[in-house]
């Protein structure tokens, strides 16, 4: 009986991956920016090694699906999308690993929980790169608590190579083991002695750091393809659509918040003058011009969403409570986590991975979500339970109706 219950987590699992290919193999057309990976991917399948100029990274990522496909003989769409699951998967493990390095007593329920992120369960079944990269990306910061930071390199490497933007979070990492040092020779995260230890740890990354910024150089930017539509800008946006998309994906955890909010506003009173002087600056800054973000555009429901945030003023307004909910939310998961200067670190690097963006877009916010999730404070029963009821339900009715092309996320 014990041991049934310990193999639940994974037949949970496998249930879910299976009832969502299932449920995907219903839309016999590429949707979303599927068409231009898969134009990339046959590509490569057909011999032509040139990058598709709609492909903004460096195509590992279509290489590897190519050549798994090759091999396999799976080169039709469903073939193709099956290829992409088998790499997509791997961010299960590789997260369930981080948490067990974190909170190892609740590693499965998290897991579960990262599972069915409504945002985020559909990209198992479509072949987009963010899960793929997000797995490399979970294994690097896994092999850096566990101290192993040769193996983090390599997953580091990977993980630029799959999405560019990934480079903050090998930042993120470099800042992970300047916090071992601080905490094995009692000193400050950024004196100057712990930063020299810590880059002597961490020199394998410094020079993918290093070698990323020569290929910024030498390529002239950051995106390889469709360079005109991502350009590198400072866009306030993305942090607030960032802020209340987490807002919606743990409003339990967010609920259970409250009362920490409260005393937190209570103790620091000059928080309400910094809370007004924020809404000012994000009522004066929250604008959405790309145009890949105009509500024309509604089939990308993210872009409804922001339509009437951006130009109602009423709903720009409204937007706020949960922008900032959410926001003093994390300070207060922070104060009470168990890493505390981690949840902190996070907070810049998060605003590195994705305020360079100059287009609005909730994948963007995917590693922050997911490590804000790995390492905010456990949460009470209820609010778990809670949340896999809000989860599954939402998982499921999100990718039913991107099967059935009604909207895509």
């Amino acid at each position: 009986m014990v041991n049934a219950l310990r193999l639940l987590p994974l037949l949970t699992v496998l249930l879910a991956l299976a009832v969502g290919f299932w449920t995907i193999a219903h839309l016999d057309t590429g949707i979303g920016d599927e068409d231009v990976h898969r134009f990339q991917i046959n590509w490569f399948i057909e011999g032509r090694y040139e990058i598709f100029q709609y492909v903004t990274m460096v195509p590992l990522y279509h290489w590897l699906v190519a050549s798994l496909a090759e091999l396999s003989g799976l080169t039709s769409l469903q073939g193709l999308r099956l290829v992409h699951m088998a790499l997509a998967v791997t961010a299960i493990p590789a997260f369930y690993l981080l948490c067990r390095r974190l909170y190892p007593e609740c590693a499965a329920p998290r897991t579960l929980q990262f599972l069915f992120i409504p945002t985020l369960f559909p990209l198992y079944f479509v072949t987009y790169t963010d899960l793929p990269a997000l797995a490399v990306t979970l294994l690097m910061l896994e092999r850096v608590v566990a101290r192993h930071y040769a193996w983090a390199a390599v997953f580091a490497l990977l993980a630029v190579l799959m999405r560019q933007p990934n480079i903050a979070w090998v930042g993120f990492a470099l800042a992970l083991i300047a916090c071992q040092v601080a905490r094995d020779h009692g000193r400050g995260i950024f004196a100057l002695d712990n930063l020299r230890a810590a880059a002597r740890r961490g020199w394998l990354l410094l020079l993918v750091v290093l070698a990323f910024l020569v290929f910024a150089l030498w390529n002239g930017g950051v995106a390889v393809g469709d360079v005109e539509q991502h350009p590198l800008s400072i866009n306030l946006s993305n942090l607030y659509f960032c802020l209340l998309v987490a807002w919606a994906l743990f409003l339990p955890f967010n609920v259970e918040q409250l009362g920490n909010i409260g005393r937190l506003m209570a103790e620091h009173k000059w928080m309400w003058a910094l809370l007004a002087a924020a809404f000012l600056v994000y009522f004066f800054t929250y604008t959405a011009p790309h145009k890949y973000n105009t509500p024309e555009l509604d089939f990308y429901r993210h872009n409804l969403l922001i339509h009437y945030t951006v130009d109602f003023t009423l709903g720009r307004i409204l937007a706020f409570v949960p922008i900032a909910w959410m926001a003093l939310s994390f300070v207060t998961a922070a104060n009470s986590s168990d890493y505390r200067r981690e949840m902190l670190l996070l907070a810049p690097f998060a605003l590195l991975s994705f305020l360079p963006m100059p287009l609005i877009e909730p994948r963007y916010y995917i590693v922050a979500l997911c490590l804000f999730l790995a390492l905010r404070p456990t949460m009470s029963r209820a609010a778990s339970v809670a949340t896999f009821a809000y989860y599954i339900p939402a998982s499921a009715w999100i990718l039913y109706n991107i099967s059935r092309q009604n909207f895509f996320i």
